[in-house]
């Protein structure tokens, strides 16, 4: 499985092209999927740009990117540099957890609807890195069957060290290279 991880910790300081409105990650988010990318990863954020685990913050984030692209499974970060306050983390996290629908069709907040058997038999991995290397990581990945990722939130750079333009670009690259 090859993730989009469209923005992290960076906004368009860092790359024009970092999505951070709900708007710009639902559009990002349906460029990479219609790429072939199986999920994305997002770092929803507040009016001001602030990275946020507030419900109503991710819940923005969540049906902007369900409308553009229905059925798209959608991780959303659980730093703790987001919100630095253990109890405040936790209290937002199972709010989220709480509201959310289940892959499995557990009722939200259910037991069951946190993992399926499969995940506690066998795990899937995700191998992936940041910065320099980004590339050598995903090719490790590509190599042994893994699952990985690849976007912004990584990476600026395509495998030949110029500048990206985007995530789909990331993505085509990544998919070049044998990612799936």
């Amino acid at each position: 499985m090859l993730k989009a991880c469209l923005n992290g910790g960076r906004n368009s300081d860092a790359h024009t092209a970092v999505p951070v409105t709900p708007a710009e990650l639902a559009a990002d988010a349906a460029r990479c999927a219609s790429l072939g990318v199986a999920a994305v990863h997002v770092h929803p954020r507040h009016a001001s740009g602030v990275e946020s685990l507030r419900p109503e913050v991710i819940a923005d984030a969540l049906t902007a990117i369900r409308a553009a692209r229905p059925g798209l499974p959608v991780g959303v970060s659980t730093g703790a540099w987001i919100e630095p306050d253990p109890a405040a983390r936790v209290a937002d996290s199972a709010r989220i957890l709480a509201a959310l629908p289940s892959s499995t069709g557990a009722p939200a907040g259910s037991p069951s609807a946190a993992h399926s058997p499969q995940d506690a038999v066998a795990p899937p991995v995700l191998l992936r890195a940041e910065g320099p290397a980004t590339w050598a990581v995903l090719a490790e990945a590509v190599s042994r069957g893994l699952h990985t990722r690849v976007g912004l939130e990584d990476t600026l750079l395509l495998p030949d060290g110029t500048p990206a333009p985007g995530n789909a670009a990331l993505v085509t690259a990544a998919l070049a290279a044998g990612a799936r």
